[in-house]
């Protein structure tokens, strides 16, 4: 197998061939349509100048004809025009020779036994007779072959208008014809092989140079020398192909200058210019098979074929050694390619690591390390969101929410899943899509639409929570009313039905808070979900009245260990509960959640129960609606799912 250098130099050299001999086709092609064309128009000469003269023979003929006719006596005459018509039928190329009287009767030809006393008329010899009309030129008799040619003529004897009719055969015209072509062969081969090396000698070397130039230029980066973004578009896409084809792994490195703006600002671009040219100096000195680019004005890109996640983290711990040795500061976003992902894919996650490094501050970040913390936008998982959407391509489940006081139902909460997961992580990428592609209401209607057509009947006092995201809230915030709209068509009231909107948004509180005061006018149930997590909690605790509060699970599972989630428990559940708003803790998934959410009750807080309802795995999982039986084994004391 070729390595990569002798593979692309091999490449390069196969690109130069080819343009030269593209060029040689371009010159030869030239030629050709320059001789086809000259070929034309010769022929076209020579087919003419071939009529001319067997017209210019008969004309001769006729004369002669006419000559005879008036100066001989009748015996000697038909003598006479006998002979003429079997001399002219013995010349080169004749096929036939008649003459024909005033009656239309052939009264001498070169076939006298056949044809003399027949008679014979078509439409030239009949213009030639009544109006003395002459034709020169091919055969038009359809039975006869096209290419030959035909002459007719009327003449005048003592017996009144009579007609030479003299038929050619194309074999005369064809050998003159071949020769043309022989001699148009000959002159354009020694045009092409002459003109060609004038060409070569006076130009073409130089011009064959100057494109082997071009093509280098083209694909490399002029200051740094290394391949450039268009020969990583090249390149990056048969990699990855590769890759799959051969099951062999490959990994990709994405790195950026930390602060190289403020550099050059400050220490002006030569000495910019200076650490891109380290920067590609450390590149260019790894393995012979990984390939550099400078993708970007400080972006440069690695890829590492057979080199696996764990290869790959090795090379970059290798190269930021190399960096620092070199005094460049640079973060390393590092993917490497699995089963079923795309060149997109790759690139996007060794993107998705270098941001993760930059935020983080570290100079090194594997995609695996944050692969179920971010989104990764590709067109496969757009459009699959778009799908999604257009096509109803999902199903509702349905989760219970208990009272922990009473171990009685307090409602479900209807929760979306896609149908086709092959392409989409789950629920929040799927919402996550949607937002980037401007489909958020859309799919935010649609959950809704469905989980209101699908929603089992709900015990008496049992509510059903609906999620909107807060930019539907934001949109909505001087739209219509649709909410109310599909709740009415779905013989349900306002007051059966929470509205859960979370804290973590980056939509405009004010327009949100004024779609939310509007649902309580119209006697929706207000949540506040995620609670703990955002930065806009108390915020939104303050300008909304919400019914309920729901704490993040990740708060729920992290209070029992760690004492700054337990602040953040105590603090959101207490400033709630003063509101009057009624807390539901998430995540509760065994019986020591459950005990550790009893014990704050009974010592951390000498008030009522403040952490009111539960949720989670361990008080049951999410089901279709006619799925959710009775409470699970973590409260024993409710043996039916009776609302309170």
């Amino acid at each position: 197998m070729l390595l990569p250098a002798a593979l692309r130099r091999r490449t390069a050299r196969t690109a130069h061939a080819r343009f030269g001999a593209r060029l040689l086709l371009a010159i030869v092609l030239t030629l050709s349509l320059v001789g086809g064309l000259g070929y034309q128009l010769m022929a076209h000469r020579l087919r003419q100048n071939q009529i001319a003269a067997y017209a210019s023979d008969q004309r001769a003929d006729v004369r002669s004809f006419e000559a005879v006719g008036h100066e001989d006596g009748e015996t000697g005459a038909r003598t006479a025009i006998d002979q003429l018509v079997a001399a002219i039928s013995r010349r080169r190329g004749v096929l036939e020779s008649r003459l024909i009287d005033s009656r239309s009767i052939v009264m001498a030809s070169d076939t006298a036994g056949l044809s003399v006393g027949r008679r014979d008329s078509d439409a030239r010899i009949a213009a030639a007779l009544r109006h003395g009309v002459s034709y020169a030129g091919l055969e038009a008799d359809p039975s006869r072959d096209g290419r030959d040619f035909e002459f007719v003529a009327p003449l005048q004897l003592p017996g009144g208008r009579h007609v030479l009719e003299v038929g050619y055969d194309h074999t005369v015209l064809d050998a003159d014809l071949a020769g043309l072509r022989h001699t148009l062969v000959l002159i354009g081969l020694l045009a092409l092989f002459g003109g060609t090396a004038v060409f070569y000698l006076v130009g073409g070397r130089m011009l064959l140079r100057s494109h082997r130039i071009a093509l280098q230029r083209a694909t490399r980066d002029g200051l740094t020398d290394l391949p450039n973004h268009r020969a990583f578009q090249d390149e990056f896409p048969r990699a990855v192909a590769a890759s799959r084809r051969f099951q062999e792994p490959l990994s990709m490195i994405v790195f950026d200058l930390d602060d190289f703006k403020f550099i050059n600002d400050r220490h002006g671009h030569p000495h910019g210019d200076a650490i891109l040219e380290r920067v590609a100096g450390v590149l260019s000195a790894g393995r012979t098979e990984d390939r550099a680019f400078r993708i970007g004005g400080d972006e440069f890109a690695m890829l590492l074929p057979h080199t696996d996640g764990e290869g790959a983290r090795t090379i970059a711990g290798r190269l930021d050694r190399a960096f620092t040795a070199a005094e460049v500061v640079v973060s390393m976003g590092v993917s490497d390619l699995r089963a079923g992902e795309t060149a997109e894919d790759l690139r996007a996650g060794a993107d998705a690591a270098l941001y993760e490094a930059k935020r983080s501050g570290r100079p090194i970040a594997h995609f695996d390390e944050i692969r179920d913390r971010v989104v990764i936008t590709t067109s496969a998982r757009t459009d699959r969101v778009r799908l999604l959407i257009d096509e109803s391509r999902l199903s509702t489940v349905y989760q219970p929410i208990w009272d922990l006081g009473t171990q009685r139902l307090l409602g479900i909460e209807a929760l979306m899943r896609p149908d086709d997961v092959d392409e989409l992580c789950g629920p929040a990428e799927a919402f996550d899509l949607a937002e980037k592609i401007g489909r958020l209401h859309e799919l935010d209607v649609l959950c809704v639409t469905h989980a209101l057509a699908t929603v089992p009947d709900l015990p008496d006092a049992a509510l059903l929570f609906l999620n909107v995201s807060p930019q539907t809230l934001d949109l909505d915030a001087d739209g219509p009313d649709w909410l109310r709209r599909l709740v009415a068509q779905a013989d349900l009231e306002p007051d059966q039905v929470v509205i859960e909107v979370t804290e973590r948004f980056g939509a405009r509180t004010e327009a949100v808070v004024v779609s939310l005061q509007r649902l309580r006018a119209q006697g929706f149930k207000l949540a506040l979900d995620d609670v703990g997590t955002g930065n806009s909690g108390l915020e939104m605790l303050q300008k909304v009245n919400a019914d309920f509060v729901k704490i993040d699970r990740g708060i729920v599972l992290s209070a029992a260990t760690d004492r700054s989630a337990r602040a953040v428990l105590m603090a959101m559940a207490t400033y709630a509960h003063q509101t009057g708003a009624y807390v539901i803790a998430e995540g509760i998934e065994d019986q020591e959640t459950l005990d550790f959410l009893d014990a704050i009750d009974d010592h951390d807080v000498r008030l009522n129960r403040i952490i009111q309802g539960g949720q989670g795995f361990g008080l049951g999982r999410p089901a279709a609606g006619d799925a959710i039986a009775k409470a699970p084994g973590l409260l024993p004391h409710s043996a039916e799912p009776t609302a309170i």
